[in-house]
Formats: structure tokens, C-alpha cells, sequence
């Protein structure tokens, strides 16, 4: 594509410029004849400058300049590479995303991979996970030469910007000194930091704040190996591929990861990751480094480490017309396996002919959108007709589907508009790259200075046609079973509990009574087909069964065998209501049904009892794991080691692994979902509900005497929710119908109100939109709560009053998303598009703005208070209170609940300190 103007954005760190030098040599060999630019920050633009495939360089201040640049449409192509809520660390402004996946965020990353991996999804590429090249000025070279380090040595690198990153430093005195007393060999530490001194001076040859940046590469590029942190110079060892021992813990809220692609992502012998799975880097023992350094070290000694891989043989071309079948199926990408394949480095071999004689197997990573050896080993046939598994594909109609629902269920990473010429209104190319005329960067001004030019590209658009799907909670309680009939009385099912309940004012609908579907009993299979029919006719894709497992037992399976045994083909999935059962229908240890005993023996015949099930191909998966939903994780003794259990035994049968969710807001303080070795979390809206969205008093009607419970208006129920809290972690939305729980507790019932309102439409319509931009395709799935949980009120099925009310609300928003989602992707009306995915936008930012401006200020008012004077002795106004502090603590107080103390139950576990502050604001305006 000729003169196509593409802009690359990475503004910092040192490490992740340099992982991800290989986008733009992906884009220079898919776009060979377009003009590249970086936009970097001005301490870092020496990486890009002598980069060959950088043709223009803007040096910017911060991550803001960037937010500015990017809305101009300066560019053909944009391809930020910055995950979506990134905070500008000058400005503290987020960078909300309008270019590639808004779904690889700040909080879930890693997830996507290495950092070059996840990087390059973001940015709406196809994954890239090449090895990253440095190139180093001879300049550089020389000025190490001049110093005349040791002939062999190995270089340390102790310290980086954050410190659970980093190891002690007396590890690393007693490290350094086994080097040189057991291996012999010189050490030499290079680092920038406040202080030039090393606290290993006298035992390393001391660089630190000594090289600059590309002299520091150079130093690394000399050595026997590299030994240090996760850090740019770990980044600069692995782009120059020198053996290396790097040390890792946990980030954040990741046990496991890896920021490397290539050569330390490898099983190379001069390779190792040392890893602490369960806490920070400092806690590494010296001894496992050491035993890692003796390896890596005896690596390179021996000639073991950098091993090239066997030369290829010959390679026998494939006809013109094969290569045409290949080249116009739009699976293969030819720039994309040439960068990771390397053999093909430097080689004038046509890519598709490689692919097609090795399928694939010399390549580093497996192509998006194809996995021969996966297709091997489905169709064993396929091998003994000799005919190449891409090439069978793409020939053979009746493989097709089945493997693309497999395989091509993530990003389209097709570009819109590659087959078109791009043509700009700019008549002049601006040189944005320094230096200029007298030595000056170009800035900021100049860069924004460009013609508003139309973009053919857009990679901002989600470029998929995988609507979000939605599962609607299903309660199988509906028919007699033994363990009701001892604990109710023979023949009890839930229908017992609906018909009993009695109004509690004046227009209550109570009891609610089931419309056409009648008063059903579930061992009956003719029901759950007319369910199923039912649910499919209104745009639901299936049902999210509670599934009742009690140390081997399974209790209300029937309902759910039928469906497993029947021809339906709708998919479904499990929520393991993991909770005691009992005659109070709280879950709590009182007048107990069957008790709920987890251990580790459990935890086992649990996993295995569903592996059958998870192989039936209508069982929902997600990159063919199958999804597993748990209610309660708070209640095992140990859900980390559970869930690794769980993923051990999947990976033993056959799968992929788990992809598991946790319910959300069972605890206080709780932490991501991975923490506890979850992959997301989903929503319970009943579990959050605000005292503002309430009845006004003025509004109520009058209650039956004794009446405890809550009355809750459902519009405002429903706004709260659509609002939905700023995602700091993969949360799956969960819509829900009305509640009136009169039948399950009568007077201290909580009873929605005024419920038929918009409230449900419009948060349905949030949610659904909320899932296909924020999310992957194959997590873009949306829980209605719940298709026919009677004695909670909260039912789609039809009632006797209102019949098909919510069903037909439910289908007409579907189908408008879907409409709109489709308009969207075929480019029809893109204004419309353009005006809701921008008011996504804004709300996404207005709640991050909102969230994080609550968190400063309480924080600060916290630690103010904190430093004054203990909490717990607080009984006067502490001495010295500025005008603004006064203000501030004032100001506290009028934040609205959602955003400091949100809910009644996290605000009764603060009442102390709750009571502590209104003490000292009483005095405060009274004096």
C-alpha cells in the first residue's frame, strides 16, 4: 500500500520499547512502502532513532502528548501500543483507548501473553511474539572498548524502578562472591540510580550511572552472561540473545509471568527463569540462583547456550494455483511468518511454500488462525494423503466450521482497507523526525500541525461479527426430591414457597403465578424443551445451570441430565452453588439439609465428576476451555490450592485448561479474581444495593405491620447498576430482573418496586455493549439473573399478570445491539456507531476520573487524621487544621457512597472510624 502514513505509540519504559521492536518491522514487510513513525518520550527516542524501520521520530513530554496527538487524524494507520487505562505518570490522566482492543488493560494484561504478545493485541495486530533486535551505534562499541573490562565477565543488574522487583543485597553479596570464588569470574554491575555507590563495592567493577544507555547494551553484549531483575537491561540482554538468569515473583496480581518474547522466552540451555510463584523477588533463596547460574554458566562454557537450530533442507515449491488458494484466503499472513521464522531471515524463500513444506513447525510461534499440528491430530486422516493441513482446510468445506469456531474465535486481525490504495488531502510530507535544522526535536506543536485527513484504517473498530452472548441463571428446584421430602414434607418443590406467600401493602403481586408454562415439574423433559425454545425464540443463547454437588452427591441433576440426554442445541455451563443446604435457604450452618465439606480429596472428585461433561461440544468454553462458575470461594479452606488442583487434573484430561469465575462481593477487601486463582469474576447486583436507590419515604406505600425488609425502587436499582464501577478486572456483567423475595422471607422481604420502567432496557443495552467493546470476542458474555428463580421474584419466564413482559424486552434489546453491532462492522451509518462508542468511552473515563479522584482524597484525609492523632483516641478536633484541611474532611462526607464507602455492609465494618470523624466534623462546624 503506497504512502500509507502509519504512527507507532510507546512512549516509555526502556523494556518495553525494546520488546517491541518487532511491530514495526511486521509493518514495514506488510506495508513496504509506508512511512513509520514512533511517538516516544524524549528520554527514550535514542531506541527508535537507530532503529532502520523507523523512518520518523516525535519526542513527546508524557503520555498526555500522546492523548492529544492521537485524536488527530494525522495518520493512516494508528497503532498504539499502550494498554487501555494507562495513567499518564506526569499528569495522572488516563489514556482511554480509541485505536486496537480496549479489553488489554492496565489490570488484565498478562493475560494476553508476554509483553510484546499482549502489546500488540492491544494495538490491534495480530500477536507478535518474534524476537526483539537492538541495534547498538559502533560508537557505543568503542567506548566500552576503551575501558578495557575483563576479557570474560558477567554483568549484574540489582535494582529497578520498582521495588518488588527487586532482591536483597546481601543475597547479592553472597552471590556476586560465589561467582568469583567458585567460577572465577569478574563481575560487572551497571544500573542508574540516586547513588553511584554500590553496596557490592569492592567485589563488582562498578558502571552504575557511569555508561549511558546504549553503552550499558554494550557492556551486556560482551559478557559471558547476564544476571538480574526484571528490567530494561534484562530487555537489552535478550534483544542481543546473551545467556541470562532473570529473577521474577509475582506482579501485581499475576503469579506467573513472562515479559520476554524469544530468546528468553526459550528452552535454550542458556536460559533461566528463576521464579518465586507466591510472593516477591526478595524472598528467592540464594541457593536456587545460584544453582541457576552454575547451569547457565556451564551453558556457555560448553558451546550448549545460542545452539542454532538444524539448517532446512530443500524445499519443494507448491503450484502457482496452491499458493493463490493460500494467498487469497486471508488466513495466511506472509509478513507475520517471515518475522517468525528463521529461516526465512535474509532468504529469498517464498513464505507460503516454507509454511506449507513444514507446516509451520520451524516457526517460533503458531500462526493466528491456524495450528497445523492441532489439525493433525484432529483429523489424523489428513497425514496419510500427504496433502499440507492448510491446504486441506481451505479445500475441504466439511472441516471448515469446526475449526474456525476453535481457532478464529479471538481478534479479526485482518486491517480494514488493506486492499485499498490510500490516498491523502496532504499535498506536503512534514518531517516530524529530529533532528532539525539546528539541532531542535521536533515538538509537540509541530507534530499536531497536519491537515484533518480522513483514515481509510480504522483499527479501532472491533473488527468481529461475535455478538455478546447472554445465559440466563437457571434453578432446577422445581420437583420433588428426597432430600426436600424428609426436610418440607413429601411432594415439596419450590412451587410450595411461591403459592404461599401473601402481599405485603396494597397492589403487592403476591403470590406470583406462573403464565403459560403453568406450575411445570422438571423430571418432565418435555419441559425443559419448551424452556429452552422458549428462551432461544427471545434472542437468549442458553441457560447457566446451579449445579448441586455435596462430596459426591449430586442433588437436582435430574433437570439437568434431561437437558445433557436431550437433542438440544443450545449451549450451557455450570454455577456451583458450593454453599450448605439448608431449611433456611441462606446458606448459612443452621437446621442444615446436607452440609457442604470441601477438602482436597473433594476437590478432586469434584473436577473429575464434570470432565464428561465439559466434553460435550454444547458445554460453553472459552479458547476451548470449558467456563466453571463457583459461588462461594470463601468458604474452601485454601481456593488457591484448589484451583491449581482443578487446572492440574483438566490439563491430565485432555483440555486446554479451566476457565474459571468467581462470584463477586461475597467479602470485604477483596482482591482480583487471580488472586485466588480465578480467571474473572461476575457480578451479583443483589449483593450491592445502595441505601439512595431505596423507596422515597414520601413514595412508600404502607406496609403490613412488622414489615423489616427493604423496599427498593428498580429504576434507580437498575441505573446504579448500568453504571457498573470502574473495571479494575475482567468482570462478566449480570443483569437482573426484579426482586421480591416475600416468598423465601416474608416480612423481612426485600421487595423491588416500580418495575416497569426503562431501567432494564437501558442496563441490558449498557451491559451488552459494554461486553463487545471492553471484552474479547469470546468473553463477551452477559448473565441475566435469572430465568426462573420464583421465590426470589427475579424470572424471565412468563407470569400470570404480565405474561411475556421482560422476554419481549430481552429480544428487543438483543436485537438492537445486534443491529447496531452489525451496522457498525459493515460500515453502514459509522456516525451512529462513532456517537456510542464515544459516549462508552466517556463513561469509562468519567468512572476511572471518579474512582481515582475519591481514592486520593480519602487517602489523604486517612492519613492525615492517621498522623495527627491515633484513631482510636480521637475526642477532640487535633490541634492546627488548615482552611483546606478543614475543607477537605468536610468534603469527605458529602461524597456520594458510591464512591468512598459504597455499600451497607462494607460501612458497617468502618463504623468506628465512621463515628470517629463525624466527632471531630461536629466540633469542626460548631466552632
Amino acid at each position: 500500500m503506497a504512502n500509507l502514513k502509519i504512527v507507532v505509540a510507546l512512549i516509555e519504559h526502556i523494556g518495553d520499547i525494546i520488546a517491541c521492536e518487532p511491530v514495526v518491522r511486521y509493518l514495514k514487510a506488510k506495508y513496504p512502502d509506508s512511512t513509520i513513525t514512533w511517538v516516544v518520550s524524549k528520554k527514550f527516542r535514542l531506541l527508535v532513532d537507530t532503529n532502520p524501520f523507523v523512518d520518523e521520530t516525535i519526542a513527546v513530554d508524557c503520555l498526555t502528548d500522546w492523548i492529544k496527538l492521537s485524536n488527530h487524524n494525522a495518520f493512516d494507520l494508528v497503532v498504539d501500543l499502550h494498554v487501555n487505562y494507562r495513567v499518564c505518570e506526569c499528569c495522572r490522566i488516563p489514556l482511554i483507548k480509541e485505536h486496537g482492543h480496549p479489553f488489554v488493560s492496565v489490570y488484565e494484561w498478562f493475560d494476553y501473553g508476554a509483553l510484546l504478545e499482549a502489546f500488540s493485541i492491544g494495538a490491534g495486530l495480530p500477536p507478535l511474539s518474534a524476537q526483539p533486535r537492538l541495534y547498538v551505534p559502533e560508537t557505543a562499541k568503542e567506548s566500552i572498548r576503551a575501558l578495557n573490562l575483563p576479557k570474560e565477565y558477567c554483568v549484574i543488574h540489582r535494582s529497578s524502578n520498582s521495588l518488588i522487583k527487586d532482591w536483597d543485597d546481601k543475597k547479592w553479596l553472597e552471590l556476586v562472591t560465589h561467582i568469583k570464588e567458585k567460577q572465577g569470574l569478574p563481575v560487572v554491575e551497571i544500573g542508574a540510580g540516586t547513588s553511584d555507590v554500590s553496596p557490592l563495592e569492592g567485589n563488582v567493577v562498578n558502571l552504575i550511572n557511569k555508561t549511558t544507555l546504549f553503552e550499558t547494551a554494550a557492556v551486556i553484549a560482551g559478557a559471558r552472561f547476564f544476571l538480574g531483575i526484571d528490567s530494561g537491561p534484562a530487555h537489552m540482554a535478550n534483544a542481543q540473545e546473551i545467556p541470562g538468569i532473570i529473577l521474577l515473583g509475582r506482579h501485581a496480581s499475576f503469579r506467573k509471568y513472562n515479559p520476554y518474547t524469544g530468546y528468553y522466552a526459550s528452552n535454550d540451555a542458556g536460559v533461566k527463569i528463576v521464579r518465586n510463584l507466591v510472593g516477591n523477588v526478595v524472598d528467592i533463596s540464594v541457593n536456587e540462583v545460584t544453582r541457576a547460574v552454575e547451569y547457565v554458566n556451564n551453558a556457555a562454557v560448553s558451546g550448549n547456550a545460542r545452539r542454532p537450530g538444524e539448517p532446512i533442507g530443500p524445499i519443494s515449491t507448491v503450484t502457482p494455483h496452491e499458493r493463490g488458494i493460500v494467498r487469497l484466503s486471508g488466513i495466511f499472513d506472509e509478513a507475520w511468518y517471515r518475522l517468525h521464522t528463521p529461516d526465512l531471515d535474509g532468504s529469498d524463500i517464498d513464505p507460503i511454500d516454507h509454511f506449507l513444506f513444514t507446516r509451520g513447525e520451524r516457526s517460533t510461534a503458531t500462526l493466528p488462525g491456524f495450528d497445523s499440528a492441532w489439525y493433525l491430530k484432529t483429523y489424523p486422516e489428513v497425514a496419510a494423503t500427504g496433502v499440507p493441513p492448510l491446504l486441506h482446510y481451505l479445500t475441504n468445506s466439511g472441516h471448515s466450521r469446526r475449526y474456525w469456531q476453535i481457532f478464529n474465535t479471538s481478534a479479526n486481525w485482518t486491517i480494514e482497507g488493506e486492499a485499498e490504495q490510500v490516498t491523502t488531502t496532504s499535498t506536503k510530507r512534514r518531517t516530524l523526525a529530529g533532528p532539525q535544522e539546528g539541532g531542535a526535536d521536533t515538538t509537540l506543536s509541530e507534530a499536531l500541525d497536519f491537515p484533518t485527513v480522513p483514515s481509510k484504517l480504522e483499527s479501532s473498530k472491533p473488527a468481529t461479527k461475535t455478538f455478546p452472548r447472554t445465559f440466563a441463571f437457571y434453578l432446577p428446584q422445581f420437583h420433588p426430591m428426597p432430600e426436600n421430602d424428609w426436610a418440607h414434607g413429601m411432594g415439596f418443590s419450590e412451587w410450595h414457597n411461591v403459592t404461599k406467600a401473601s402481599p405485603l401493602y396494597a397492589g403487592h403481586y403476591q403470590p406470583k403465578i406462573p403464565g403459560e408454562l403453568g406450575f411445570y415439574d422438571l423430571r418432565a423433559a418435555e419441559v425443559m424443551k419448551e424452556q429452552i425454545d422458549l428462551a432461544v425464540q427471545h434472542g437468549i443463547d442458553g441457560f447457566c445451570f446451579y449445579y448441586y454437588y455435596f462430596a459426591g452427591q449430586k442433588i437436582l441433576y435430574k433437570p439437568i441430565e434431561n437437558y445433557i440426554k436431550s437433542d438440544a442445541t443450545a449451549p450451557f455451563l455450570f454455577l456451583w452453588a458450593n454453599e450448605n443446604w439448608s431449611k433456611r435457604w441462606d446458606g448459612g450452618d443452621q437446621e442444615l439439609i446436607v452440609a457442604q465439606e470441601h477438602s482436597d480429596f473433594d476437590d478432586l472428585m469434584f473436577i473429575r465428576e464434570l470432565f464428561e461433561t465439559f466434553r460435550d461440544s454444547r458445554y460453553v468454553k472459552i479458547n476451548g476451555k470449558p467456563v466453571l462458575m463457583v459461588y462461594k470461594t470463601h468458604l474452601f479452606p485454601n481456593i488457591l490450592e484448589t484451583t491449581d488442583r482443578w487446572r492440574e487434573e483438566a490439563l491430565a484430561n485432555g483440555f486446554p485448561g479451566l476457565y474459571l469465575i468467581k462470584a463477586e462481593d461475597w467479602i470485604r477487601d477483596e482482591e482480583h479474581p487471580r488472586v485466588y486463582g480465578f480467571d474473572a469474576s461476575y457480578e451479583i447486583p443483589s449483593n450491592l444495593t445502595p441505601d439512595n436507590v431505596e423507596v422515597d419515604k414520601e413514595d412508600a406505600p404502607k406496609m403490613v405491620e412488622g414489615f423489616t425488609g427493604r423496599l427498593i425502587d428498580y429504576q434507580k436499582f437498575a441505573s446504579f447498576h448500568a453504571g457498573s464501577r470502574y473495571l479494575e478486572k475482567r468482570r462478566f456483567r449480570t443483569v437482573m430482573l426484579p426482586w421480591d423475595n416475600t416468598a423465601r422471607y416474608g416480612l423481612r422481604a426485600i421487595v423491588h418496586t416500580n418495575n416497569h420502567g426503562d431501567g432494564y432496557r437501558n442496563w441490558l443495552s449498557q451491559a451488552l455493549l459494554d461486553s463487545y467493546r471492553r471484552s474479547c470476542p469470546e468473553e463477551r458474555i452477559v448473565f441475566l439473573h435469572s430465568w426462573n428463580e420464583w421465590c426470589e421474584g427475579t424470572y424471565l419466564e412468563p407470569d400470570g399478570k404480565y405474561g411475556r413482559y421482560f422476554l419481549n424486552q430481552t429480544k428487543a434489546v438483543i436485537q438492537n445491539i445486534r443491529t447496531a453491532i452489525t451496522a457498525m462492522e459493515s460500515n453502514v451509518e459509522p456516525e451512529i456507531w462513532l456517537a456510542l462508542d464515544n459516549a462508552q468511552r466517556f463513561k469509562d473515563e468519567g468512572a476511572f476520573r471518579a474512582l481515582k479522584a475519591a481514592r486520593r482524597e480519602s487517602e489523604y484525609l486517612w492519613q492525615l487524621l492517621h498522623n495527627r492523632e491515633k484513631l482510636s483516641s480521637l475526642s477532640r478536633v487535633p490541634a492546627g487544621l488548615s482552611k483546606k484541611e478543614i475543607r477537605i474532611l468536610i468534603a469527605f462526607f458529602k461524597l456520594k457512597r458510591l464512591a468512598v464507602l459504597p455499600f451497607k455492609k462494607q460501612r458497617r465494618h468502618q463504623a468506628r472510624k465512621i463515628a470517629n470523624l463525624r466527632q471531630i466534623l461536629s466540633q469542626i462546624t460548631s466552632s
